[in-house]
């Protein structure tokens, strides 16, 4: 049996994601999941264990590496892509696979997302496994596939709490559409959601013995409002607009713009359940935006079954806009194509005149001085690493490949993010340590900070770098202090 040309493609995309995990340095969001999965968990507090499992599993066939904490994610990734093909055949035919392979992969965000170690890759895999299932049950009339729907969707929340949309939007389309609201008097959504549930297990029993706390911070980021006044929020709105438009449908706006009207008004019942499977979710991240800023990566899913839609629209060509998109597959192509390998080339290698991404260079050196620094030092020193956010002690464990033996703001008195979970300052009390302060706005703040949890500092000497070049400009050079402290006070508890 001959292959269809969209496999082939698929796999071939595939094969390009593996080069390019294994040449691209680790972000600083992914070394930070490494760590997670180096403490290993139930779940974690900033999100559920699914991304920590697969990196675990992905860094013990291929090591500690870039292509390690890639390689599951890009299986993530390229079994999202097929799923949406399969789901485009069976509502629009053959070609339509096609369609949604080159949809789903002209996509920046979800193609940079879904191969890489973020949560999100898991999340758009089990959320189109989940919306493959629905649509069998829903379209072929087989009661089971709520069965593979269920577990799907605990997977789902086992990945990135944002999964919950996909459950709101079931339930809208099921009380909307006549033809459909039988299923809500039968058992098989109920036992669907049970095994949801069922799965979320592990989140569950990590928060109850840590206060809360994963659900205490995600429902407080959506909670917290920073803008006020009414142009205000409409510029947070416009923003949140553009972004989306720009991040996820840059070259195919009309024709999303087109596949939502059409959607909306359609008579086929399994077009206005992916119409709902795209609207609660961005509804909900727009009305938000008003009041705080919504991160690029949060509506994702939401495109998932847009592209669907989208991939139906240009098969079908009815209009001027599809029509045009009918004709346009190699420019499509293309133009993402060239997009992508300039990135690719900057990302690892640098391109003169565009500055580097933050916090994913020079990070080889910085973990040699902190070594070297370490030698003669008494046993169970340890390292403390500050900067911003996470990013100086995520980084620097990786590069060091020792998670357990780096430590993060909490010992100085500051919020840590998981790293509050990860260290006991008492338990280190009178220990001496390597401490590396990546230079910023808070440098003197941090400085001192440093002097107070330890009962005497050294200077440890600097370390410049410059990443990256620029033909007219100055690039900034990366400055990291170092310093041996001794004797290490934990603060006061009422400090904390």
């Amino acid at each position: 049996m001959m292959r269809a040309p969209w496999v082939s493609g698929l796999l071939a995309l595939g094969i390009v994601r593996l080069i390019v995990a294994s040449l691209v340095p680790v972000t600083p969001e992914e070394a930070y999941h490494w760590n997670f999965g180096a403490h290993f968990d139930w779940s974690y507090y900033d999100h559920p264990g699914m991304i920590a499992w697969s990196i675990r599993l992905g860094c013990a066939v291929f090591g500690d590496t870039a292509l390690g904490i890639r390689v599951v994610p890009v299986l993530f990734a390229t079994g999202t892509t097929a799923l949406l093909a399969r789901l485009a055949r069976r509502l629009y035919g053959e070609p339509a696979a096609g369609w949604a392979v080159l949809l789903a992969t002209v996509n920046p965000i979800m193609f940079l997302a879904g191969g890489s170690g973020f949560p999100d890759s898991p999340l758009l895999f089990f959320w189109t496994l989940a919306l493959t299932a629905v649509v069998e049950a829903l379209e072929g009339g087989r009661p089971t596939a709520w069965i593979a729907a269920g577990a799907a969707l605990g997977c789902m929340g086992l990945s990135k709490y944002t999964g919950v949309f996909f459950g709101v939007a079931v339930l809208v389309h099921l009380l909307v559409s006549p033809r459909d609201r039988r299923w809500l008097r039968t058992p098989w959504p109920y036992l669907a959601s049970g095994i949801a549930l069922l799965l979320l297990w592990p989140v569950y029993h990590w928060n109850s013995g840590h206060d809360w706390a994963s659900f205490k911070f995600q429902g407080g980021r959506i909670g917290e409002a920073h803008r006020a006044g009414f142009w205000e929020d409409l510029k947070g709105i416009l923003l949140f607009l553009v972004e989306q438009a720009f991040g996820q449908i840059p070259l195919t706006f009309p024709l999303a713009a087109v596949a939502i009207l059409r959607a909306r008004r359609s008579a086929l019942p399994t077009e206005r359940f992916l119409f709902w499977c795209f609207v609660p979710m961005v509804v909900f991240f727009l009305a938000v935006s008003s009041v705080r800023f919504i991160h690029l990566m949060w509506p994702m899913p939401a495109f998932l079954s847009l592209t669907v839609l989208m991939a139906g629209e240009a098969v079908k060509a009815q209009g001027a806009v599809a029509a045009f998109y009918a004709r346009g597959r190699g420019w499509i192509g293309g133009v993402a194509a060239v997009a992508y390998a300039l990135g690719v080339v900057h990302l690892a290698f640098f391109l003169p005149g565009f500055s580097p991404a933050p916090g994913m260079y020079g990070w080889d050196q910085v973990a040699a001085k902190a070594r070297d620094l370490r030698v003669g030092m008494p046993p169970g020193t340890f390292y403390l690493a500050l900067g911003r956010k996470y990013t100086c002690p995520s980084q620097l464990a990786f590069h060091l490949r020792s998670p357990l033996e780096v430590h993060g703001k909490n010992l100085v008195g500051e919020w840590g993010s998981q790293y509050d979970y990860w260290a006991d300052p008492a338990m280190l009390a009178g220990s001496d340590a390597v401490v590396i302060l990546e230079e910023g706005d808070r440098s003197k703040a941090s400085i001192e900070q440093i002097q107070h949890a330890f009962r005497s500092v050294e200077p440890g000497g600097d370390l410049i770098l410059v990443v990256g070049r620029h033909p007219l400009l100055e690039v900034k050079p990366l400055r990291f202090r170092f310093f041996r402290g001794h004797s290490y006070q934990p603060p006061p508890p009422e400090k904390k």
